[in-house]
């Protein structure tokens, strides 16, 4: 008796084996697939948190207590691939067709999706308010961030030539209520959501170029609307 037993618990523990090894393999090749449609290593080491997460487990042995998220869920990633696809291509041809190629220009940085914008579309020398002829620009903008969820940073950079106006007494300032009036257009005029945006200044020490000759500084006062883990 004690003899079947022991083959019995024997026979058990092989099969038990097994399973966790057909699990391990079942990981791995879960894991494998993930990797391959994903050529961003950081959207791979999200891909193994949620996996991570879904066994109940982290790094190292630790549980991941009830209630609380490694990710928050969302669409599929491969979804958010095309999402990312399209938005770098709808500006790129929104400034093609509109025209708008000698003020305007899309890059991309690490993740973020960059659309970069001389002072002079935008503004007056020396001013802050948006002038009436970029307001078609805005709008097209607007009309694309509208389709998306990403994040928006306003940034405003100068020159380092000093301000001579009370209104703005460095170009600090400046460069900051630049960015703040772009930003109250998108939310007030084009009910872009509040709490997707924020407005910076850089004033003078960001510079694209040195300072050292009138069209270098012209390329230094400019604007950035930056789209938050957007590029393609």
């Amino acid at each position: 008796m004690g003899r079947k037993k022991k083959e019995d618990d024997e026979a058990k523990s092989g099969l038990m084996v097994m399973m966790v090894s057909l699990n391990l393999i079942l990981v791995i090749f879960f894991v494998y697939l993930n990797s391959i449609g994903v050529d961003d290593d950081r959207k791979v080491k999200k891909a193994l948190g949620s996996l991570a997460g879904t066994f109940g487990m982290l790094p190292s042995g630790l549980h991941l207590d009830e209630g609380k998220k490694i990710l928050v869920p969302g669409a599929p990633m491969l979804s958010f691939g095309k999402s990312q696809l399209s938005v770098g291509r709808e500006f790129t041809r929104m400034i093609s067709n509109n025209a708008f190629d000698e003020d305007a220009l899309i890059t991309r940085e690490g993740d973020d999706l960059i659309i970069h914008v001389s002072d002079k579309f935008l503004f007056d020398s020396g001013k802050a308010n948006l002038r009436p002829d970029s307001r078609p620009f805005l709008e097209e903008v607007s009309r694309i961030i509208a389709k998306h969820q990403f994040p928006i940073r306003i940034e405003g950079y100068t020159d380092n030539i000093p301000v001579s106006q009370m209104r703005y007494p460095s170009n600090w300032e400046l460069s900051a209520s630049r960015s703040v009036a772009i930003l109250k257009y998108l939310y007030k005029e084009k009910k872009v959501p509040i709490d997707r945006m924020t407005a910076m200044g850089f004033s003078e020490y960001r510079p694209l170029v040195p300072n050292d000759r009138p069209e270098n500084r012209a390329k230094n006062r400019r604007v950035r609307i930056v789209l938050i883990e957007a590029a393609e």
